[in-house]
């Protein structure tokens, strides 16, 4: 068992490394994994021979690669701590209304032409959609994961109702930028939408794995109380931490469901339900997932497929059936 156990978690850190080394290798340009020490060696001191590839690498990989990383880890970690603060396996980003509420902002930006708000905008809606969702989850006074989920579809469709409404009212050439983007592209990540992203997106992931303690006693639900805890206010924190990060990442690479109800509940088989080891395995195996899908997105097939795309089509049978699998885990 202890073996087994060691192992297990060995795959856990290694698993993101593997996924990321295959994600910048494949494509229509094929890389060789043993080229790569060659290349980061050439960059830092120069004289490369290499320059197509160092191109290629540096400048079209590398940015989709850790993008791909940072949308899953983020998706991932915020989908566990969601689900255990809420005590709800079907709560996430994506069904709060968090992912649509962000996405909105992001298009609000776009249509209006003010790029430089795309984040503010983002968290702003993200966190106005999450704060409608409890708002309308409580309306005959209750709380129940039932009517969460319920609100939170509301929510979603309302958001995604009026962002079909501003595809509508803007110039041509917008909406063919906003529905690609809405789609989950990322092979246009630049560093530039990087460096926008990754700050935000990192307060929000190390905020929450260190308040894995605070989420561990809010998972325990109105036990919580006799230890003097507010479960409100805590509960509040962690989902505004939560908002921050993953509207970050949709900022910048669209709406990418499942992946934060797939990693979760992958983790949960795997590790359990613990957030001491929930969370940042959850962190790890949702940035393997993205950067798997993202390579077949981009390799398997003569065309490119958007991975939002294929990430929907793989993660509804796959999550249903980690849902009958991991019933047990919710005492269902």
């Amino acid at each position: 068992m202890g073996f087994r156990f060691k192992l297990t978690h060995l795959l856990l850190v290694v698993a993101p490394f593997l996924a990321f080394t295959l994600h910048v290798c494949l494509g229509k340009y094929p890389l060789s994994p043993t080229l790569i020490p060659v290349l980061l060696v050439g960059k830092l001191f120069g004289g490369s021979e290499h320059v197509a590839e160092q191109l290629v690498f540096f400048n079209i990989r590398m940015p989709r690669a850790v993008m791909a990383a940072l949308f899953g880890a983020t998706m991932g970690i915020t989908g566990a701590a969601l689900q255990s603060i809420l005590k709800n396996p079907l709560v996430s980003p994506y069904t709060l209304g968090i992912s649509s509420g962000a996405a909105f902002g992001a298009a609000l930006s776009f249509a209006l032409g003010f790029n430089f708000l795309l984040e503010p905008l983002a968290f702003i809606f993200a966190l106005l959609a999450v704060i409608l969702t409890l708002a309308i989850s409580r309306v005959r006074g209750g709380f129940s994961p039932i009517s969460l989920v319920l609100a939170g579809l509301i929510v979603t469709s309302l958001f995604q109702g009026i962002l079909t409404l501003v595809q509508i009212l803007v110039e041509p050439e917008k909406v063919s930028a906003i529905v690609g983007w809405i789609a989950g592209r990322l092979n246009a990540t630049t560093w530039d939408q990087i460096l926008l992203s990754l700050p935000t997106a990192l307060v929000g992931i190390v905020s929450i794995a260190l308040l894995r303690w605070r989420i561990f006693v809010l998972s325990m639900g109105e036990e919580a109380r006799a230890l003097g805890i507010s479960i409100e206010k805590e509960r509040m924190i962690i989902i505004i931490l939560a908002c921050l990060a993953a509207s970050s990442v949709v900022a910048a690479a669209g709406i990418i469901g499942w992946v934060c109800l797939i990693a979760p509940h992958l983790t949960r088989l795997t590790v359990g339900s613990a957030p001491k080891r929930l969370l940042p395995a959850s962190l790890s195996l949702g940035a393997a997932f993205l950067l798997v899908a993202d390579a077949l997105a981009k390799s398997a097939w003569a065309y490119e497929m958007p991975v939002g795309v294929l990430v929907t089509l793989v993660g509804a049978p796959l999550f249903l059936y980690l849902m009958r699998s991991g019933t047990r885990a919710w005492g269902g």
